[in-house]
């Protein structure tokens, strides 16, 4: 992850927005400390739900209740 000061990212606020729109991801750090990340809400979603699958299968390897595939084609249901 791309790590940018403070100052920089007021700066060139607007283009970083644009590289954030196109997927990037960038860390904003005051005096070398890590104060905010920036990303996607598209990616912190996709994150958040691949964490909670990786979960749910663990969770079914424990308690074997369905197949991997099952819950894939849960997962995939009504997507088109």
């Amino acid at each position: 992850m791309i790590e940018i000061g403070v100052h920089e990212a007021k700066t060139h606020l607007s283009k970083l927005l644009k590289r954030v729109e196109n997927g990037e991801e960038f860390s904003i750090t005051n005096r070398g400390k890590v104060v905010a990340i920036v990303t996607s809400p598209k990616a912190e979603r996709k994150a958040k739900a691949e964490k909670t699958f990786g979960k749910l299968l663990a969770l079914i390897e424990t308690y074997p209740i369905a197949t991997v595939e099952e819950v894939i084609a849960w997962k995939n249901e009504g997507r088109k």
